[in-house]
């Protein structure tokens, strides 16, 4: 039985205490304080994220595989690989593997589809490709993949019947790249669980006399994502959404550039160029997803004046409890031992995925 300790850290407690632990969480006991020990906290959690260390999502399993390795390297020990907008041949044949690589590599939670069924006014860095909605579209690459949520604009015609077979097929659905006004968002709120999808950017916002997607996620929202990169959301507004929004989590929505250096790379059919932290589309000058870990996000709330305990819960508790995995998120017993060890500074130390030290 492998024992570990230090400050233990939780969504809501901290207390000194020793874990005993093989693949799940066995023990936990209180012990007496100790001067510099190092702080344990549970592995980060991604729902949206699309590359990294020069891998994307859609170049296919192998790409998959290392992107998640890179993210877990920097403490992520549950992941959920995010595809952009594109045609079904090319969708397939990137996912095409997916439930083979999952069972071997124990931080893939999933599939997040971003696309295709979104506004074309609204693309963000999306490629121009996008679909009405279609079934068949899901249900084919759901024999491939496991997929666990999807972003759509649900202004979209054909969108209610839609989302309602999204919500038979237990798939979480997330309002996102998105022009939609208030009204369009609180008739579906009513009959359905949504999310949002890279909170405040790419949709539609909260102006007094026009409200929008952003004003119906504020006001009725229980979960949704945002990026905490310092970039694409200011300090204040995440913590209005914060304040609004009980289930709010940090995601990176990072991209393949994320590791690299300086320099111009292609992502979604875009040419882009990374630059002081930030990745742009050449051409437009459009923010292009990020570069950021999980790790740089953690410190970036606690720079915030977020305590350690709103951090653990908005990179870890909060997006389990969204994605309804009952073992992830906590140091908690009989919940997997995924979790990690920062310094005082809270520097990424050691990672443990399963009970494993991955980073050795």
């Amino acid at each position: 039985m492998n024992k570990i300790s230090g400050t233990i850290v939780n969504h809501n407690s901290t207390f000194e205490g020793e874990i005993e632990f093989d693949k799940s969480i066995k023990n936990i006991r209180n012990t007496r304080k100790v001067n510099n020990q190092n702080y344990i906290i549970p592995g980060f959690v991604d729902l949206h994220c699309h590359g990294g260390n020069g891998f994307d999502t859609m170049e296919g399993a192998n790409s998959i595989v290392n992107m998640s390795k890179y993210h877990l390297m920097h403490g992520t020990t549950s992941i959920m690989p995010t595809t952009w907008t594109n045609n079904f041949e090319e969708t397939f044949e990137a996912l095409e593997g997916f439930n083979k690589i999952k069972e071997d590599n124990l931080n893939l939670l999933g599939i997040h589809l971003e696309g295709p069924f979104i506004n074309p006014d609204k693309l963000g860095a999306q490629p121009n490709l996008t679909q009405e909605p279609s079934l068949e579209f899901v249900k084919k690459l759901s024999d491939i993949a496991d997929i666990k949520i999807i972003t759509i604009a649900p202004e979209i015609q054909g969108m209610n019947n839609f989302i309602k077979d999204l919500s038979d097929l237990k798939i979480k659905i997330q309002f996102g790249h998105t022009l939609a006004d208030f009204n369009c968002c609180d008739n579906i709120m009513n009959k359905y669980e949504i999310g949002f999808t890279h909170l405040y950017n790419a949709m539609s916002g909260n102006k007094h006399r026009e409200p929008g997607v952003l004003s119906a996620a504020l006001s009725k929202g229980k979960f949704a994502e945002i990026i905490c990169d310092k970039i694409h959301v200011s300090e204040q507004s995440i913590k209005i959404a914060k304040k609004c929004i009980s289930g709010l989590y940090a995601i990176t929505d990072s991209i393949n550039a994320s590791g690299l250096k300086d320099g111009e790379y292609t992502f979604a059919k875009n040419k882009i160029k990374k630059e002081n932290n930030s990745i742009k589309i050449v051409d437009s000058g459009t923010l292009a997803g990020s570069i950021i870990t999980m790790d740089k996000t953690f410190k970036n709330l606690i720079e915030m004046n977020f305590s350690i305990q709103e951090a653990v819960e908005l990179t870890s508790y909060n997006a389990s409890r969204y994605i309804d995995n009952l073992n992830i998120g906590e140091i908690k017993i009989g919940f997997l031992s995924n979790f990690l060890v920062l310094d005082k500074k809270f520097n990424l130390i050691d990672v443990y995925l399963q009970g494993n030290k991955v980073n050795e």
